[in-house]
C-alpha cells in the first residue's frame, strides 16, 4: 500500500495496544479491540483487493489469513467474556452475620471480662 505507510504504523500502534490491553487485568477489553481491529484490518484489505492491484492475489492470501486470526480472536473474547460473566453474580448478603461463631449474645461482655481479669493489669 504505497503512500499508506502513516496508517500501516497506525495500525501496529494499535496491535501493540491491544497486545498490552489483553495481558492486562481488563483481558475482556484487549481481546475486543483485537477482534475490531481484525474487522478493520479486513475492510482494509477488501479495499486493497481490487482488479487493478497488481498485488491482488497477495491481498487475497493476507485476507483468507486475517479471517482465521480474526475467527481465532473471536472465539477467543467469547469465551473469556463468558468465563468472566459467570463472575458477575449478585453479592451474596452478608448484613444477617455477626462473624461470631457461638453467636453475638455468647460474646457480650467478654471483652470488659478480659479487661478486669488480675492477668491483664499486668
Amino acid at each position: 500500500m504505497p503512500g499508506k505507510e502513516g496508517l500501516i504504523r497506525a495500525y501496529g500502534a494499535r496491535e501493540v495496544s491491544s497486545g498490552i490491553l489483553s495481558l492486562s487485568v481488563d483481558k475482556q477489553s484487549g481481546l475486543w479491540s483485537r477482534v475490531a481491529g481484525d474487522g478493520l484490518d479486513i475492510g482494509t484489505l477488501l479495499w486493497a483487493f481490487r482488479h487493478d492491484n497488481p498485488k491482488r492475489d497477495n491481498v487475497g492470501l493476507a485476507l483468507v489469513l486475517v479471517a482465521g486470526v480474526t475467527l481465532i480472536d473471536l472465539l477467543t473474547a467469547q469465551k473469556v467474556s463468558a468465563r468472566h460473566a459467570r463472575g458477575r453474580r449478585q453479592p451474596q448478603d452478608f448484613s444477617n452475620r455477626s462473624g461470631f461463631p457461638r453467636g453475638l449474645e455468647a460474646v457480650r461482655g467478654l471483652a470488659r471480662k478480659d479487661m478486669s481479669s488480675p492477668a491483664s493489669q499486668n
